[in-house]
C-alpha cells in the first residue's frame, strides 16, 4: 500500500493569537523531504510545515507525520513599533 504525503504551511503569530494554514504541497515520498519543506516555508514565510501522510492520493484520513518549525520565519509583530 503506497503512502501519500501532503506538506501544510502555517502562519503562526502568538501575540494575535494566530494559527492559520495557508498553503498545501504534495510531496512525492521520492523527494527529500527536508529540502522540500525548507523550500515550502522560504515560499510562503511560514514558521511552521507540518507533513501529513494518507493512503489515498485524495488525502484522506490524514496523520501528522512530521512538524517542522523555522525560528527565522517567526512573527515578529511584538518588536515591530519600537525603537
Amino acid at each position: 500500500m503506497s503512502k501519500y504525503y501532503l506538506a501544510v504551511t502555517y502562519d503562526v503569530c502568538e501575540h494575535q493569537s494566530l494559527y492559520q494554514d495557508m498553503n498545501e504541497y504534495p510531496i512525492n515520498s521520492a523527494d527529500n523531504f527536508v529540502d522540500k519543506v525548507k523550500e515550502f516555508a522560504q515560499h510562503d514565510i511560514a514558521p511552521v510545515v507540518k507533513i501529513y501522510e494518507s493512503y489515498s492520493s485524495k488525502f484522506t484520513d490524514l496523520k501528522l507525520y512530521k512538524e517542522y518549525t523555522f525560528k527565522e520565519y517567526e512573527c515578529n509583530c511584538e518588536n515591530e513599533g519600537r525603537f
